[in-house]
Protein backbone atom coordinates (compact mmCIF):
# COMPACT_ATOMS: atom_id res chain seq x y z
CA UNK A 1 0.00 0.00 0.00
CA UNK A 2 1.22 3.48 -0.91
CA UNK A 3 -0.24 6.34 1.13
CA UNK A 4 0.42 10.03 0.51
CA UNK A 5 0.56 12.25 3.58
CA UNK A 6 0.49 16.01 4.04
CA UNK A 7 1.35 17.79 7.29
CA UNK A 8 0.33 21.40 7.91
CA UNK A 9 1.54 23.43 10.88
CA UNK A 10 2.65 27.04 11.21
CA UNK A 11 5.67 25.97 13.34
CA UNK A 12 8.60 24.32 11.56
CA UNK A 13 9.88 22.37 14.61
CA UNK A 14 6.46 20.71 14.87
CA UNK A 15 6.52 19.92 11.13
CA UNK A 16 9.97 18.36 11.30
CA UNK A 17 9.04 16.29 14.35
CA UNK A 18 5.85 14.98 12.74
CA UNK A 19 7.60 14.15 9.48
CA UNK A 20 10.30 12.22 11.34
CA UNK A 21 7.68 10.17 13.18
CA UNK A 22 5.58 9.52 10.07
CA UNK A 23 8.53 8.24 8.02
CA UNK A 24 8.75 5.39 10.51
CA UNK A 25 5.16 4.33 9.81
CA UNK A 26 4.19 1.56 7.44
CA UNK A 27 2.95 2.20 3.90
CA UNK A 28 3.78 5.90 3.47
CA UNK A 29 4.90 6.90 -0.02
CA UNK A 30 5.53 10.58 0.66
CA UNK A 31 5.25 13.23 3.40
CA UNK A 32 4.79 16.82 2.29
CA UNK A 33 4.99 19.64 4.82
CA UNK A 34 3.58 23.18 4.71
CA UNK A 35 3.82 26.04 7.18
CA UNK A 36 1.49 28.32 5.18
CA UNK A 37 -2.13 27.10 5.42
CA UNK A 38 -3.32 28.99 2.32
CA UNK A 39 -0.57 27.52 0.16
CA UNK A 40 -1.29 24.14 1.68
CA UNK A 41 -4.99 24.42 0.86
CA UNK A 42 -4.25 25.08 -2.80
CA UNK A 43 -1.82 22.14 -2.90
CA UNK A 44 -4.15 19.76 -1.06
CA UNK A 45 -7.09 20.67 -3.33
CA UNK A 46 -4.98 19.70 -6.34
CA UNK A 47 -2.97 16.75 -5.00
CA UNK A 48 -5.74 15.24 -2.85
CA UNK A 49 -3.52 13.51 -0.27
CA UNK A 50 -4.73 10.31 1.34
CA UNK A 51 -4.11 11.59 4.87
CA UNK A 52 -3.81 15.10 6.27
CA UNK A 53 -2.30 15.96 9.67
CA UNK A 54 -3.66 19.40 10.41
CA UNK A 55 -2.79 21.84 13.18
CA UNK A 56 -5.97 23.27 14.64
CA UNK A 57 -4.70 26.73 15.58
CA UNK A 58 -2.92 28.62 12.81
CA UNK A 59 -2.94 32.31 11.88
CA UNK A 60 -5.04 33.40 8.88
CA UNK A 61 -6.75 30.03 8.50
CA UNK A 62 -7.67 27.66 11.34
CA UNK A 63 -7.48 23.92 10.90
CA UNK A 64 -11.25 23.58 11.20
CA UNK A 65 -11.85 26.14 8.47
CA UNK A 66 -9.14 24.50 6.37
CA UNK A 67 -10.89 21.14 6.59
CA UNK A 68 -14.23 22.76 5.76
CA UNK A 69 -12.81 24.35 2.60
CA UNK A 70 -10.91 21.24 1.50
CA UNK A 71 -13.72 18.70 1.82
CA UNK A 72 -15.58 19.59 -1.43
CA UNK A 73 -12.34 19.17 -3.43
CA UNK A 74 -10.93 16.12 -1.68
CA UNK A 75 -13.72 14.23 0.10
CA UNK A 76 -11.67 11.02 0.41
CA UNK A 77 -8.87 12.63 2.41
CA UNK A 78 -8.72 11.40 6.01
CA UNK A 79 -7.99 14.26 8.39
CA UNK A 80 -6.24 13.98 11.74
CA UNK A 81 -6.32 17.17 13.78
CA UNK A 82 -3.35 18.17 15.93
CA UNK A 83 -3.61 20.55 18.89
CA UNK A 84 -1.73 21.68 21.97
CA UNK A 85 -4.90 22.18 24.01
CA UNK A 86 -6.51 19.13 25.60
CA UNK A 87 -9.71 20.92 26.63
CA UNK A 88 -10.21 22.24 23.14
CA UNK A 89 -9.69 18.76 21.76
CA UNK A 90 -12.37 17.31 24.02
CA UNK A 91 -14.87 19.91 22.80
CA UNK A 92 -14.07 20.06 19.11
CA UNK A 93 -12.53 16.78 18.08
CA UNK A 94 -15.36 14.63 19.21
CA UNK A 95 -16.74 15.89 15.89
CA UNK A 96 -13.63 15.15 13.82
CA UNK A 97 -13.65 12.90 10.79
CA UNK A 98 -10.87 10.52 11.85
CA UNK A 99 -8.86 11.29 14.98
CA UNK A 100 -6.87 13.92 16.86
CA UNK A 101 -3.43 14.13 18.43
CA UNK A 102 -2.15 16.27 21.27
CA UNK A 103 1.14 18.15 21.05
CA UNK A 104 3.85 17.17 21.63
CA UNK A 105 2.85 14.13 19.58
CA UNK A 106 3.60 10.87 21.34
CA UNK A 107 5.02 8.19 18.98
CA UNK A 108 2.87 5.42 20.47
CA UNK A 109 -0.27 7.56 20.14
CA UNK A 110 0.60 8.35 16.52
CA UNK A 111 1.11 4.64 15.83
CA UNK A 112 -2.36 3.90 17.21
CA UNK A 113 -3.85 6.53 14.89
CA UNK A 114 -1.88 5.25 11.94
CA UNK A 115 -2.99 1.65 12.51
CA UNK A 116 -6.58 2.87 12.54
CA UNK A 117 -6.01 4.60 9.20
CA UNK A 118 -4.36 1.51 7.74
CA UNK A 119 -7.21 -0.70 8.89
CA UNK A 120 -9.71 1.57 7.20
CA UNK A 121 -7.78 1.76 3.93
CA UNK A 122 -6.93 -1.93 3.76
CA UNK A 123 -10.62 -2.88 3.76
CA UNK A 124 -12.47 -0.29 1.66
CA UNK A 125 -15.01 -2.88 0.56
CA UNK A 126 -16.05 -3.49 4.14
CA UNK A 127 -17.64 -0.07 4.42
CA UNK A 128 -19.70 -0.58 1.30
CA UNK A 129 -20.65 -4.13 2.24
CA UNK A 130 -22.83 -2.97 5.08
CA UNK A 131 -25.58 -1.78 2.79
CA UNK A 132 -29.02 -3.29 3.10
CA UNK A 133 -30.57 -4.28 -0.25
CA UNK A 134 -33.92 -2.71 -0.94
CA UNK A 135 -33.49 0.23 1.44
CA UNK A 136 -34.64 3.56 0.09
CA UNK A 137 -33.66 7.03 1.18
CA UNK A 138 -36.11 8.71 3.54
CA UNK A 139 -36.07 11.32 6.26
CA UNK A 140 -38.39 11.18 9.25
CA UNK A 141 -38.83 14.15 11.58
CA UNK A 142 -42.37 13.62 12.86
CA UNK A 143 -42.10 11.74 16.12
CA UNK A 144 -38.74 10.02 15.93
CA UNK A 145 -35.74 11.41 14.05
CA UNK A 146 -34.53 8.97 11.43
CA UNK A 147 -32.51 9.37 8.22
CA UNK A 148 -32.30 6.21 6.15
CA UNK A 149 -30.00 5.68 3.17
CA UNK A 150 -29.70 2.73 0.78
CA UNK A 151 -27.13 1.40 3.25
CA UNK A 152 -29.54 1.53 6.17
CA UNK A 153 -30.10 3.80 9.15
CA UNK A 154 -27.67 6.75 9.22
CA UNK A 155 -25.78 7.02 12.50
CA UNK A 156 -24.65 10.45 13.65
CA UNK A 157 -21.43 11.00 15.58
CA UNK A 158 -23.02 13.64 17.84
CA UNK A 159 -26.44 14.98 18.76
CA UNK A 160 -25.38 18.46 17.62
CA UNK A 161 -24.62 17.26 14.08
CA UNK A 162 -27.98 15.51 14.02
CA UNK A 163 -29.74 18.65 15.25
CA UNK A 164 -27.99 20.97 12.80
CA UNK A 165 -28.89 18.71 9.87
CA UNK A 166 -32.54 18.74 10.95
CA UNK A 167 -32.42 22.54 11.29
CA UNK A 168 -31.00 22.97 7.79
CA UNK A 169 -33.47 20.46 6.34
CA UNK A 170 -36.42 22.36 7.80
CA UNK A 171 -35.17 25.87 6.97
CA UNK A 172 -33.11 24.93 3.88
CA UNK A 173 -30.73 27.81 4.52
CA UNK A 174 -29.44 30.11 7.21
CA UNK A 175 -26.75 32.69 7.83
CA UNK A 176 -23.90 31.86 10.17
CA UNK A 177 -25.13 34.41 12.71
CA UNK A 178 -28.70 33.06 12.62
CA UNK A 179 -27.60 29.44 12.97
CA UNK A 180 -25.31 30.34 15.87
CA UNK A 181 -28.17 32.12 17.61
CA UNK A 182 -30.58 29.22 17.10
CA UNK A 183 -28.46 26.07 17.34
CA UNK A 184 -25.32 27.17 19.25
CA UNK A 185 -26.63 29.87 21.62
CA UNK A 186 -24.29 28.91 24.45
CA UNK A 187 -21.11 29.77 22.50
CA UNK A 188 -19.49 33.14 21.86
CA UNK A 189 -19.34 34.11 18.19
CA UNK A 190 -15.78 33.11 17.29
CA UNK A 191 -15.74 29.81 19.14
CA UNK A 192 -19.30 29.06 18.02
CA UNK A 193 -18.37 29.70 14.40
CA UNK A 194 -15.53 27.18 14.58
CA UNK A 195 -17.84 24.68 16.27
CA UNK A 196 -20.44 25.28 13.52
CA UNK A 197 -17.94 24.69 10.71
CA UNK A 198 -16.69 21.54 12.43
CA UNK A 199 -20.24 20.25 12.80
CA UNK A 200 -20.96 20.93 9.12
CA UNK A 201 -17.79 19.05 8.26
CA UNK A 202 -19.04 16.11 10.31
CA UNK A 203 -22.44 16.23 8.55
CA UNK A 204 -20.77 16.08 5.15
CA UNK A 205 -18.59 13.19 6.26
CA UNK A 206 -21.65 11.32 7.57
CA UNK A 207 -23.56 11.90 4.32
CA UNK A 208 -20.59 10.67 2.31
CA UNK A 209 -20.31 7.49 4.36
CA UNK A 210 -24.04 6.94 3.85
CA UNK A 211 -23.65 7.40 0.06
CA UNK A 212 -25.93 10.44 0.15
CA UNK A 213 -23.50 13.13 -1.00
CA UNK A 214 -25.04 13.06 -4.49
CA UNK A 215 -28.59 13.45 -3.15
CA UNK A 216 -28.05 15.98 -0.37
CA UNK A 217 -25.80 18.96 -1.00
CA UNK A 218 -24.70 21.32 1.76
CA UNK A 219 -23.03 24.45 0.38
CA UNK A 220 -21.50 27.55 1.94
CA UNK A 221 -21.16 31.02 0.46
CA UNK A 222 -21.34 34.62 1.65
CA UNK A 223 -21.60 33.53 5.27
CA UNK A 224 -24.70 31.48 4.45
CA UNK A 225 -25.31 27.72 4.51
CA UNK A 226 -27.76 26.20 2.05
CA UNK A 227 -29.07 22.63 1.93
CA UNK A 228 -30.52 21.15 -1.26
CA UNK A 229 -31.85 17.65 -1.78
CA UNK A 230 -32.73 15.79 -4.93
CA UNK A 231 -35.11 12.86 -5.07
CA UNK A 232 -35.67 12.82 -1.30
CA UNK A 233 -38.97 13.80 0.25
CA UNK A 234 -39.11 13.93 4.02
CA UNK A 235 -42.16 12.98 6.05
CA UNK A 236 -42.96 16.63 6.90
CA UNK A 237 -43.18 17.50 3.20
CA UNK A 238 -45.34 14.46 2.49
CA UNK A 239 -47.71 15.29 5.35
CA UNK A 240 -47.96 18.97 4.49
CA UNK A 241 -48.72 18.36 0.81
CA UNK A 242 -51.19 15.55 1.51
CA UNK A 243 -53.06 17.52 4.20
CA UNK A 244 -53.34 20.68 2.08
CA UNK A 245 -54.64 18.79 -0.96
CA UNK A 246 -57.09 16.65 1.04
CA UNK A 247 -58.62 19.65 2.82
CA UNK A 248 -58.85 21.58 -0.43
CA UNK A 249 -60.73 18.71 -2.09
CA UNK A 250 -62.79 17.96 1.07
CA UNK A 251 -62.07 14.27 0.56
CA UNK A 252 -62.66 12.32 3.77
CA UNK A 253 -60.62 9.34 2.62
CA UNK A 254 -57.70 11.55 1.58
CA UNK A 255 -57.89 13.40 4.88
CA UNK A 256 -57.76 10.09 6.77
CA UNK A 257 -54.68 9.07 4.78
CA UNK A 258 -53.04 12.43 5.44
CA UNK A 259 -53.78 12.18 9.16
CA UNK A 260 -52.06 8.80 9.25
CA UNK A 261 -48.85 10.46 8.04
CA UNK A 262 -48.62 12.54 11.21
CA UNK A 263 -46.79 10.10 13.46
CA UNK A 264 -45.96 12.57 16.24
CA UNK A 265 -44.93 16.16 16.86
CA UNK A 266 -41.93 17.47 14.97
CA UNK A 267 -38.68 16.40 16.66
CA UNK A 268 -40.67 15.65 19.78
CA UNK A 269 -37.63 14.66 21.87
CA UNK A 270 -35.62 17.79 21.00
CA UNK A 271 -35.86 20.61 23.54
CA UNK A 272 -34.03 23.42 21.69
CA UNK A 273 -35.86 26.75 21.50
CA UNK A 274 -35.67 27.04 17.69
CA UNK A 275 -37.75 23.92 17.16
CA UNK A 276 -40.86 25.20 18.95
CA UNK A 277 -42.06 27.50 16.15
CA UNK A 278 -41.48 24.83 13.49
CA UNK A 279 -43.16 22.20 15.65
CA UNK A 280 -46.17 24.47 16.19
CA UNK A 281 -46.54 25.01 12.45
CA UNK A 282 -47.07 21.32 11.67
CA UNK A 283 -49.07 20.71 14.82
CA UNK A 284 -51.54 23.48 13.89
CA UNK A 285 -51.90 22.02 10.41
CA UNK A 286 -52.63 18.61 11.95
CA UNK A 287 -55.24 20.12 14.29
CA UNK A 288 -56.91 21.87 11.39
CA UNK A 289 -56.95 18.62 9.43
CA UNK A 290 -58.49 16.71 12.34
CA UNK A 291 -61.13 19.41 12.87
CA UNK A 292 -62.25 19.29 9.25
CA UNK A 293 -62.10 15.50 9.16
CA UNK A 294 -64.12 15.07 12.36
CA UNK A 295 -66.80 17.49 11.23
CA UNK A 296 -66.93 15.88 7.79
CA UNK A 297 -67.38 12.39 9.20
CA UNK A 298 -70.18 13.57 11.51
CA UNK A 299 -71.97 15.26 8.59
CA UNK A 300 -71.53 12.07 6.55
CA UNK A 301 -73.29 10.10 9.29
CA UNK A 302 -70.09 8.28 10.25
CA UNK A 303 -69.88 9.22 13.95
CA UNK A 304 -68.06 6.08 15.03
CA UNK A 305 -65.15 6.99 12.79
CA UNK A 306 -65.37 10.63 13.86
CA UNK A 307 -64.97 9.57 17.49
CA UNK A 308 -61.38 8.42 16.98
CA UNK A 309 -60.31 11.77 15.56
CA UNK A 310 -62.29 13.74 18.15
CA UNK A 311 -60.42 11.84 20.87
CA UNK A 312 -57.10 12.78 19.25
CA UNK A 313 -58.09 16.44 19.29
CA UNK A 314 -58.84 16.38 23.00
CA UNK A 315 -55.56 14.59 23.69
CA UNK A 316 -53.60 17.20 21.75
CA UNK A 317 -55.45 20.17 23.26
CA UNK A 318 -57.00 18.95 26.54
CA UNK A 319 -58.25 22.41 27.59
CA UNK A 320 -59.90 23.40 24.29
CA UNK A 321 -63.62 23.73 25.03
CA UNK A 322 -64.80 23.19 21.46
CA UNK A 323 -62.91 19.89 21.16
CA UNK A 324 -64.34 18.59 24.43
CA UNK A 325 -67.89 19.52 23.43
CA UNK A 326 -67.52 17.91 20.03
CA UNK A 327 -66.41 14.64 21.58
CA UNK A 328 -69.25 14.78 24.12
CA UNK A 329 -71.74 15.37 21.28
CA UNK A 330 -70.38 12.33 19.41
CA UNK A 331 -70.66 10.18 22.53
CA UNK A 332 -74.33 11.12 22.88
CA UNK A 333 -74.96 10.51 19.17
CA UNK A 334 -73.44 7.04 19.38
CA UNK A 335 -75.46 6.18 22.50
CA UNK A 336 -72.59 6.41 24.98
CA UNK A 337 -74.00 8.73 27.65
CA UNK A 338 -71.73 7.44 30.41
CA UNK A 339 -68.66 8.31 28.37
CA UNK A 340 -70.10 11.76 27.68
CA UNK A 341 -70.68 12.35 31.40
CA UNK A 342 -67.23 11.03 32.28
CA UNK A 343 -65.63 13.31 29.67
CA UNK A 344 -67.47 16.32 31.08
CA UNK A 345 -66.27 15.51 34.60
CA UNK A 346 -62.67 14.98 33.49
CA UNK A 347 -62.65 18.19 31.47
CA UNK A 348 -64.16 20.17 34.34
CA UNK A 349 -61.54 18.91 36.80
CA UNK A 350 -58.65 19.62 34.42
CA UNK A 351 -60.01 23.06 33.56
CA UNK A 352 -60.35 24.09 37.20
CA UNK A 353 -56.92 22.68 38.11
CA UNK A 354 -55.18 24.53 35.26
CA UNK A 355 -57.02 27.85 35.22
CA UNK A 356 -58.30 28.14 38.77
CA UNK A 357 -61.71 29.13 37.39
CA UNK A 358 -64.99 27.27 37.05
CA UNK A 359 -66.24 26.20 33.64
CA UNK A 360 -67.79 29.02 31.59
CA UNK A 361 -71.59 29.16 31.82
CA UNK A 362 -71.97 28.77 28.07
CA UNK A 363 -70.00 25.51 28.16
CA UNK A 364 -72.17 24.05 30.94
CA UNK A 365 -75.34 25.12 29.15
CA UNK A 366 -74.21 23.53 25.89
CA UNK A 367 -73.33 20.32 27.69
CA UNK A 368 -76.81 20.18 29.27
CA UNK A 369 -78.41 20.81 25.89
CA UNK A 370 -76.49 17.93 24.33
CA UNK A 371 -77.61 15.56 27.09
CA UNK A 372 -81.31 16.23 26.76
Amino acid sequence: MSISVMVIDDEWPALDHMKELLLQCEGISSVQTYDNPREALAAASELKPDVLFLDIQMPELSGLTFAEKLLPYSPDTDIVFVTAYRNYAVEAFDLSAMDYLLKPVDPSRLLKTWNKLLSKRLSPAAAGATGTPGKTTSFRLLGDYELTSPQGLVKWRTHKAQELFAYLWIHRQGSVSLILNDVFPQWNYEKGKQYLHTTVYQIRTTLKKAALEDKIELTFGRENYRLESGGIEGDIEKFQDAAALAMQNSSLEDMQQAAALYTGDLLQTLDSLWVYSARDKYRRLYLKLLEQLTLGLVEAARPNEAEDYAVRLTELEPLEESYALRLIAIYYETAKPLRAQRKFTQFSESYIAETGDALPDWFVEEYRRLGR
